[in-house]
């Protein structure tokens, strides 16, 4: 089954990250940004509990990507990871977001986890590689 992503941060980030994203990969339809508490008056509790209960999963999967596990956007969709059938991962990075992207038509547990495992490679203290000449060869 198809997978309707939903990026979802603090600010503008989820915007800034979806149009990186596109410069690299082209545009996806299914892939939705919330850029939460970036607009005053708008009940962001509110509006998350409507994209989890609304979304139909009977037609696509639902993964929510936040920016930072713990955050307030985080754990507003954690409140809900137990009553409605959708994945959640949290520390949003453009190579984890790349990674997904690659599998959207066969999102599921395994492969989301393969794609968090895989992302963490390209987290990466640069000052290292100095001292460290075959650093590519470990990407």
């Amino acid at each position: 089954m198809k997978t309707k992503i939903l990026i979802a941060t603090h600010g503008k980030f989820a915007d800034g990250i979806k149009d990186s994203l596109q410069m690299i990969a082209g545009i996806y339809d299914n892939i939705e940004v919330l850029c939460a508490y970036s607009q005053q008056n708008v009940d962001y509790r509110d509006l998350i509990e409507r994209k989890v209960r609304e979304h139909d999963y009977s037609t696509l999967n639902l993964l929510v990507i936040t920016d930072l596990v713990g955050g307030s956007v985080n754990n507003e969709f954690m409140k809900y990871i137990n009553d409605y059938p959708f994945y959640l991962v949290g520390g949003l990075n453009l190579g984890l977001l790349l990674e997904l992207v690659m599998h959207k038509d066969d999102l599921n547990e395994e492969s989301i986890r393969s794609c968090c495992r895989n992302s963490e490679k390209f987290i990466v203290f640069c000052n290292d590689c100095l001292e460290n000449t075959d650093v590519e060869s470990d990407f």
